[in-house]
């Protein structure tokens, strides 16, 4: 992959780019290092990012939406714990039309419709409450991260938003977001650094400079295993997730844990939940393990879902395949096959510009740099049968938390 530059805006706002020529569509994403963890009120960094594209003080969101339209321009923004983006994806010769809606909506963003967003916000999430399995994942999530800065879950938020004020968003993002020295641009595409940076130093260059909010994250530890159920009458599956504090996104143990969660449940019919729980056992279809690396500190979890009269068996055979992964060193070939299946997706989410914008914007407002991008490849390669060992007895020897749904006599007894 070819190499990128970095420079800064006269006010200091990061810009990183990579010149890929002879491809059509040019990716721009905009990163500010806010998040869900710098609320006050679950839910209004999520609001914050609807409302941005509701309108500004010389378009309505109709007009913006239309231009968008009429010149092919993808304009999203997302809130996640740690940061928000704004991604645009536009062909070449529109370059600078891009950049001038990115602008207005950043920059003279009314917030109006404030009401009319919570609650269309407040119906998705319900939505998607609907599924059993983000029921329980919501439950693990809330129980985990309770009173701290990434536990703000769907029912947190949902439990928060009618108390979320136009001032509040006002606020969190003047104090916290629309800041130089929290603002960063990656440009992948067909186009030169010295355009880029002429054309974002004359439409961003004058945003004045404040000093950023430091909010310091406080350590976190689950004080004793736990077990939380949701009983559900109505559940013909039984949901059941399992999940421990892992590694932030910069622990030296986070490829060792990449490869881990490869080898354990992530990497399809090949992983060894995979093969025991489902091809072996028959105790479900879908069953599988994942890795959520968050600035500060991660999520390490198992999940299943099954008939409810299996639940005890799952939970065991949780516990044996981690147990076999904390005693066990696993064999070469086990770990060749974990690092050519994990190097290989990571290729294919390498492809695009848009893809190429995001992993380098990502990288680096996690604070680890854009250039971990690269560096990651061969610290997966350096990864050993005894790293990967020592990472498991690190991470799976602590506390945990179950989260369960299911139908009320199936549930185990739980505190």
């Amino acid at each position: 992959m070819n190499s990128f530059n970095t420079d800064r805006l006269s006010n200091n706002i990061k810009v990183i780019t990579r010149y890929n020529p002879k491809t059509p569509r040019i990716a721009l994403n905009l990163y500010m290092a806010s998040g869900a963890k710098y609320e006050k009120l679950a839910g209004t960094s999520n609001l914050l990012a609807r409302l941005l594209l509701q309108g500004t003080t010389s378009r309505t969101a109709e007009e913006i939406a239309n231009e968008l339209d009429s010149n092919a321009i993808e304009l999203g923004i997302e809130s996640k714990q740690d940061y928000l983006r704004c991604r645009s994806l536009f062909l070449n010769e529109d370059f600078e039309k891009a950049v001038e809606l990115l602008e207005e909506v950043i920059k003279n963003s009314t917030f109006e419709n404030l009401e009319k967003e919570a609650m269309k916000f407040s119906g998705e999430l319900k939505l998607e409450l609907d599924s059993p399995k983000t029921q329980a994942f919501d439950n693990l999530i809330r129980t985990i991260f309770k009173n701290h800065s990434y536990g703000h879950s769907h029912t947190i938020i949902l439990e928060t938003l009618p108390s979320i004020k136009k001032q509040d968003v006002l606020e969190y993002y003047v104090n916290t977001s629309f800041i130089p020295e929290n603002m960063l641009f990656t440009v992948v595409g067909d186009i030169k650094r010295e355009e880029v940076i002429s054309t974002l130093e004359e439409k961003f260059g004058s945003i004045p400079h404040k000093a950023p909010l430091v909010k310091e994250i406080q350590p976190l530890e689950i004080p004793g295993n736990k077990m939380v159920v949701i009983p559900s009458q109505e559940a013909a599956q039984a949901q059941i997730i399992q999940g421990w504090l892992g590694p932030g996104i910069s622990d030296e143990d986070y490829p060792a844990i990449l490869l881990l969660n490869t080898i354990l449940g992530s990497s399809g019919l090949s992983s060894r939940l995979f093969v025991e729980l489902r091809d072996k056992k028959g105790l479900a279809y879908h069953v599988r393990s994942s890795i959520e690396a968050l600035k500060h500190l991660g999520l390490l979890t198992v999940y299943i879902g099954t008939a409810p009269h299996n639940i005890e068996t799952c939970l065991e055979g949780f516990e044996t395949e981690i147990n076999k992964l904390k005693q066990e060193k696993i064999s070469d070939s086990e770990l060749n096959n974990a690092k050519t299946n994990y190097l290989g997706k990571r290729a294919f989410l390498h492809e695009t510009n848009a893809q190429q914008a995001y992993y380098l914007g990502y990288f680096d407002i996690m604070g680890i740099g854009a250039e971990f991008d690269s560096r990651l490849e061969e610290k997966i390669r350096t990864v050993t049968a005894e790293d990967i060992k020592n990472a498991a007895n690190r991470f799976f020897s602590k506390n945990s938390v179950i989260s369960i749904l299911a139908q009320e006599e199936s549930c185990p007894i739980h505190e």
